[in-house]
């Protein structure tokens, strides 16, 4: 799959908590990578999405700064229990490496992510919690340039991304610890690098 940010749909039939809806906007040019992880067996789903760039410019009061931003959202739904959790957070300013010649990227930072857990006999209110991510990426195969499209969409969260410029599929390693767990030790995974003329991501939660 030749995609800038790995071109996947995920459509999950589950009803999030009651939360009013809120949708941020990114623009960015330059580098970025992503990577999503994911897991489906007899009782679970699982997925992690993780979109990093530079010269990112968040829609927001006042006026607009670029600067380097990742974005995580990650979902477990068990389908054997009905239970459901999920979480989503930002880091302005991670240490994020790469380069136009999409050899390579590497992404290091700790942030905040805002938890949820519901289900039939379990729910509680939203929780901060810490994830410690450490990623690198690997390009492979060849190079394309134009437009690219994608859409994500989980328990509480859809993102769309749209961008012109040059992209590379590529391996990623590494981990992404939430309460002292990895959450991608022994998913699947999808990455791609890009370098991006110009581009934008959409995030909508609920």
């Amino acid at each position: 799959m030749k995609a800038a940010i790995v071109a996947s749909l995920t459509l999950l039939s589950l009803t999030a908590p009651a939360l009013a809806v809120t949708t941020e906007q990114y623009k960015f040019q330059g580098e970025s990578a992503s990577a999503y992880f994911y897991q489906n067996d007899g009782c679970n789903s699982t997925y992690v999405d993780v979109y990093a760039f530079e010269n990112a410019t968040k829609n927001a009061p006042g006026a607009p700064t670029k600067q380097s931003e990742v974005y995580i959202y990650y979902s477990n739904y068990n389908y054997c229990t009905a239970t459901k959790s999920y979480g989503s957070g930002a880091s302005k300013n991670p240490i994020f490496k790469s380069n136009k010649s999409l050899q390579s990227a590497s992404l290091n930072g700790t942030f905040t992510v805002t938890d949820y857990l519901s289900g039939p006999t379990v729910k509680r209110a939203p929780l901060t919690k810490t994830v410690d991510l450490a990623l690198t990426w690997t390009g492979v195969g060849d190079i394309y340039r134009g437009n690219n499209h994608s859409h994500n969409q989980g328990p509480g969260y859809r993102s769309n991304f749209r961008s012109v410029g040059a992209y590379r599929d590529a391996k990623v390693a590494g981990t992404v610890t939430l309460d002292g767990t990895d959450l991608i030790a022994n998913l699947s995974s999808n990455a791609s690098l890009s370098f991006s003329n110009s581009a934008s991501l959409s995030i909508t939660k609920n």
